[in-house]
């Protein structure tokens, strides 16, 4: 990682971060199974535009574990308290503009939903957008995973074997992952049991037939704003990609007032393509 990493505290829990520059926040946020290290080689692009914050999420990376964390820890609601708190203690109040993954999209768009009038721009890819009416909704037998990691043997593959990380991380990448990128994405979880707790909670808070029902209810909240606001948009999709699906795309391209690119990858382009998705943001925000 090319920039220092800082904590603050929120809610008695460290919240690890990197920050470089001044201006406008441009803020970059992650999903299951990474860190603020997945935007190491995309940060520099956009280097002297603003102030460029990368947060590690309440579990990962080098943020604290929750003490005394079980299988009700780390919902979605409980990590938005740690990124609400993280950008107020931050000082990130104005012109604020998103980069998301994964789940840094509801992260993002919650808290843009919030604050509208301080938002400057959103930019997402690979992010969850929408609720699913059945697993058979998931092509490929990522159906059936998603059915797998909530039962007891999920939980046994993910917190003992480490399955999200070695398994499905490993999958969302197409380049061969080098001995140096492997070793910082395992660092945080080398530990079996429940510092592994937060790669099992997302998957397990997607919402599929309508549960959990507090995460359906914003999904659909944010997706109509999305389709509403005026606050331009960035869809960086990938070819093949990993978890936009047909019902996901109609989403994401219902949205106002947004520009679409494509890029190389899976579910991790931060991985296969990080200049060109560098060079798009750069383009995009230079235009705002």
């Amino acid at each position: 990682m090319p920039y220092e990493k800082a904590t603050v505290e929120v809610n008695g829990q460290k919240m690890a971060y990197v920050e470089h520059g001044t201006g406008d926040p441009i803020v970059f946020l992650h999903g299951n199974a990474t860190s603020s290290y997945m935007w190491r080689n995309i940060m520099p692009h956009m280097e002297g535009r603003g102030r460029l914050i990368a947060i590690d999420n309440i579990g990962q990376g080098d943020s604290a574990r929750l003490p005394n964390s079980g299988p009700d820890s780390y919902t979605l609601a409980e990590h938005q308290t740690y990124i609400d708190g993280t950008l107020d203690a931050l000082g990130v109040t104005d012109n604020v503009t998103f980069m998301m993954h994964d789940w840094g999209g509801p992260l993002g768009m919650s808290w843009a939903h919030r604050h509208a009038d301080k938002i400057k721009a959103l930019a997402y890819s690979e992010v969850l957008v929408c609720n699913h009416e059945s697993y058979d909704d998931y092509p490929n037998a990522v159906g059936d995973m998603l059915k797998l990691l909530r039962t007891p043997e999920g939980e046994r593959l993910v917190l003992e074997e480490n399955f999200f990380v070695e398994k499905v991380f490993t999958a969302g990448v197409i380049r061969e992952i080098d001995d140096e990128t492997m070793t910082e994405v395992l660092r945080p979880y080398n530990e079996a049991g429940e510092s592994r707790r937060a790669t099992l909670s997302w998957p397990r808070q997607i919402p599929i037939e309508g549960d959990p029902a507090d995460v359906a209810e914003l999904m659909d909240t944010l997706s109509v704003w999305m389709q509403t606001n005026d606050v331009p948009k960035l869809f960086i999709n990938v070819e093949p990609g990993q978890i936009v699906f047909e019902r996901d795309l109609e989403v994401l391209r219902s949205w106002s007032h947004h520009k679409e690119v494509v890029v190389r990858g899976r579910h991790h382009p931060q991985e296969d393509s990080p200049d060109d998705i560098g060079k798009a943001l750069v383009a995009w925000y230079d235009a705002l």
